[in-house]
């Protein structure tokens, strides 16, 4: 069975050779960079199982999911110390808007520094930008499937529209103004969900159906929110997007980091295929038993290996994390066994490395399920 089959017969609800093994996001073109990470992607062909982020590729700026005129958005860089800047201006009908990213030095990942909403009145001129539909071409998708071949699927990636009504705010203020203003939260939502909806509806008729990431639900977990506003803010947006993904043949992976022990009977009423990463106590607060119990068997568990066990823990640890994610992970339905996130430094410390070569022997070790070889 090669790794293609098998991710596709778990998240379908079938039994496959063994556990599925995934380096959650290790595919991302920096890495080649670097010959330790390279070391670690060679020692992984024909051992790991690839769900490989796609995202369509655009010629215009695209402005939450829909394209601007390239006169309405600039992007300005400059260095500090060890840091790159950008700061990113939009032209509305009613005023400026901006915002300030940082990246630093060895560090493949970027913080917003300044969001694009300061306040509520800010986030009143985002209703008034022009809205035409993004439509992208597709052709990147079936290259990448054909490419991938039998070594893995590619999935999608869609940011729902709590997550991208928060990105505009930043946790904390979008927190106050939910609490202030919350007709004005719910009328962004709804603005976003509309673009979200008629995004994703395209990619899919144009052909790219296939696992779709879902990202933004754990911004309404607690302690941020209480389950009864998880069930406003997540429950009806999300679950049309899940609706409308099977109704085309794909499939849907909610993505929710933090602790979601409380929200995983919404998880269920949505119908997803799929949930991530299901962090254990302390940094979540759910077993992966747990889990199990809750969702029941439809639903396929993935993860539950703490990235910062690479970092500090040694191979014993790396082994009894594994052996127990498996035991607990893939009774009583699907498991696909990953790490909550990986590292995006560099250089990578020799300990860290051999810890994830580790993890991937531990996977094929403790993985094969009984009666199949």
């Amino acid at each position: 069975m090669n790794s293609r089959e098998r991710l596709l017969r778990v998240l379908r609800g079938m039994e496959p050779d063994r556990v599925p093994i995934s380096l959650y996001e290790f595919d991302d073109s920096w890495i080649y960079d670097y010959p330790e990470y390279v070391e670690i992607l060679d020692y992984a062909k024909g051992k790991t199982d690839k769900m490989y982020f796609w995202s369509p590729r655009s010629d215009r700026p695209v402005l939450f999911y829909g394209v601007v005129d390239e006169e309405n958005v600039r992007r300005v860089r400059w260095r500090e110390g060890n840091s790159t800047y950008t700061k990113t201006i939009i032209e509305t009908p009613r005023g400026r808007l901006y915002s300030i990213t940082r990246e630093d030095d060895g560090v493949h990942t970027s913080w917003t520094v300044e969001r694009l909403c300061k306040s509520a009145e800010d986030a009143e001129k985002i209703f008034s930008l022009p809205y035409e539909p993004w439509r992208p071409e597709v052709d990147s998708f079936f290259a990448l499937d054909k490419k991938l071949g039998g070594s893995g699927i590619p999935m999608g990636d869609v940011a729902d529209a709590l997550c991208s009504t928060v990105g505009l705010f930043g946790l904390t203020r979008f927190l106050k103004i939910y609490m202030k203003r919350r007709s004005l939260i719910f009328d962004l939502m709804d603005l976003f969900q509309e673009r979200i909806r008629n995004y994703l509806r395209h990619l899919l008729e144009m052909g790219a159906v296939t696992l779709y990431r879902i990202i933004g639900p754990e911004y309404a977990t607690p302690p941020f929110l209480s389950p009864r506003d998880f069930d406003r803010l997540v429950l009806p947006y999300d679950a049309e997007l899940v609706e409308l993904l099977h109704s085309y043949g794909g499939m849907a992976r909610l993505h929710s980091h933090g602790k979601v022990k409380q929200v995983l009977p919404s998880f269920r009423e949505m119908k997803v295929d799929a949930v991530d990463p299901l962090e254990p106590p302390p940094d979540g607060d759910v077993e992966l038993h747990e889990a199990r119990r809750i969702l029941g068997s439809e639903v396929t568990l993935i993860g539950n290996i703490e990235e910062r066990v690479f970092e500090v823990g040694d191979k014993p640890d790396i082994e009894r994390w594994v052996k127990k994610a498996i035991r607990e992970g893939a009774s009583g339905g699907g498991f696909i066994l990953c790490p909550t996130a990986m590292p995006m430094t560099t250089p990578l410390s020799r300990k860290v490395k051999e810890n994830i070569i580790y993890y991937i022997d531990c996977g094929l070790k403790y993985g094969r399920l009984k009666g199949k070889g």
